[in-house]
């Protein structure tokens, strides 16, 4: 849905693929007041809407004016809701916006035909709106693919990329031809229950098995989706551009953060083949964690997020 070790300071980490960073629950904790509140733009609550609305999103205003901006894009087929537990351990640093992609949670089930680019023309409206000149953009997974893109295509809004359990390459987790069967198999007899495979993908096994919330709470999530719009992201999935040279013409600093039970983008094959790309960034492998490690492991999540907001600057963010 690869492996961190401890944590050092930023001028003495390796960056060779050889030298992958752990970090765990020695890190020090990062915690603050978290005003988490709804931003409703383009009256995003209903069904299709304009391909270039603002996404809806969560805001947690952070310390106050001049403070960073962090965007944090979602997995499939979660939604902003999956970032609820790493939200307040940014906050006391940062303003959070967290956001719906297209279709999911909130946000209406965009017309015309299915594309990853509607989502980063949603978060560049929502920038826009917010009066965001550039943010650290977090993505995992689908949200890395979008994040991925959107560094491609608008660089300078992108103070610091980290893509967290994602690849810029074509093909699987997400082959073409099982999402666009996906998305029939979503708006068929089966409905939601043919994304559900998606709870034991997301978490490791040791986590289903010892912390069964996480796994009902994956589930709830996937539940509360709208069959419309699950299938409209299959189908933006399947015909999903390579990001492969976004990542690598990027002037920003880059984060990569994986989980080391992570079964659909392991970080010994994904992680290390973006690491490829990008020697000269961060890669994070989080003990014990699966695929959604802001899920699993939010406070090991939170501290290599802050560390780039950190390598970023406060300069690259306005509000």
């Amino acid at each position: 849905m690869d492996e961190a070790r401890e944590p050092g300071a930023a001028e003495q980490e390796p960056t060779g693929p050889e030298a992958l960073e752990r970090t765990g629950p020695e890190a020090q904790e990062r915690t603050g007041p978290v005003g988490l509140v709804e931003v409703d733009l383009d009256d995003a609550g209903g069904g299709a809407g304009p391909a270039t609305a603002a996404l809806p999103c969560g805001d947690a205003p952070g310390p106050g004016p001049g403070a960073p901006v962090v965007v944090l894009l979602h997995a499939f087929p979660l939604d902003r809701s999956m970032w609820d537990d790493v939200v307040p351990l940014l906050a006391h640093r940062c303003r959070v916006l967290a956001v719906d992609l297209p279709g999911l949670g909130t946000a209406p089930v965009p017309g015309g035909d299915p594309d990853l680019g509607v989502a980063v023309d949603g978060v560049l409206a929502l920038l826009d709106a917010e009066g965001v000149s550039s943010a650290v953009v977090a993505g995992l997974s689908t949200g890395g693919y979008v994040a991925a893109q959107l560094a491609g295509r608008a660089p300078e809004r992108v103070a610091g990329l980290a893509l967290a359990s994602t690849t810029t390459r074509v093909g699987p987790p997400d082959d073409p031809g099982e999402r666009r069967r996906t998305a029939e198999r979503v708006l068929g007899r089966e409905g939601l229950d043919a994304v559900m495979g998606s709870v034991d993908e997301g978490l490791s096994e040791q986590a289903r098995a010892e912390r069964p919330e996480l796994a009902e709470r994956v589930a709830a999530t996937i539940a509360r989706q709208r069959p419309a719009g699950v299938a409209w992201v299959c189908r933006a999935l399947a015909a999903r551009p390579d990001t492969t040279d976004a990542l690598a013409g990027f002037p920003g600093p880059v984060l990569l953060l994986f989980g080391e039970r992570d079964g659909a983008t392991p970080p010994q094959e994904r992680g290390r083949q973006l690491h490829d790309v990008r020697p000269d960034a961060r890669f994070v492998v989080v003990p014990g964690s699966g695929h959604l490690t802001a899920l699993e492991a939010p406070q090991e999540t939170a501290d290599a997020l802050l560390d780039l907001v950190d390598a970023a600057g406060a300069g690259g963010a306005g509000a």
